[in-house]
């Protein structure tokens, strides 16, 4: 990958984290706080592959964790976004396939990590995990996955194409 890919995808993971722990949280939505983290590291992994996207996901994942909100134990996160990305890298290595599938794709697998997250939670301990609240978060997941991805995912891809390195480099 290029560097300047690679500055791409940093500067959307550090947007998408910023906006999740500062922005969104404000807006009072129902359900879950949207998940844009995981919308855009599912966008990057489509464009850039299972082992990139995977990546990005580790890092979107540890920064979360080690934001100062944070309750969760750390390193959950991580691996459940390391899991998204190198599915979405999986997923999208047809690029033809229609914005409805990947927007589908997308909204079940934020609703995939929110759902293993607590599992693992649960599994080391976590008190935080609270049970009781976890159809209300999948249902709010599921819609709000689909709704980010129809707009990220097109936002990504136009952007990976625009940044792509000089030809007659080595990649």
């Amino acid at each position: 990958m290029a560097w300047i890919r690679v500055m791409l995808a940093v500067a959307l993971t550090v947007t998408a984290v910023l906006l999740q722990l500062t922005v969104l949280p404000l807006l009072h939505l129902p359900g879950a706080v949207p998940n844009v983290v995981a919308v855009t590291v599912i966008a990057i992994g489509l464009v850039a592959g299972s082992v990139r996207g995977a990546i990005v996901g580790f890092v979107a994942g540890m920064l979360i964790d080690l934001a100062p909100p944070s309750i969760a134990t750390l390193g959950i996160t991580a691996l459940v976004l390391v899991l998204a990305g190198f599915a979405a890298g999986v997923f999208g290595e047809d690029p033809d396939r229609p914005l409805f599938l990947i927007c589908a794709f997308s909204s079940l697998t934020c609703a995939l990590t929110m759902l293993a997250g607590t599992l693992v939670g649960g599994i080391v301990g976590d008190p935080h995990v609270t049970w009781s609240r976890v159809p209300g978060i999948l249902i709010s997941e599921l819609i709000y996955g689909a709704l980010l991805a129809a707009v990220i995912v097109p936002l990504v891809k136009w952007l990976w194409v625009r940044v792509a390195p000089p030809a007659g480099r080595l990649p």
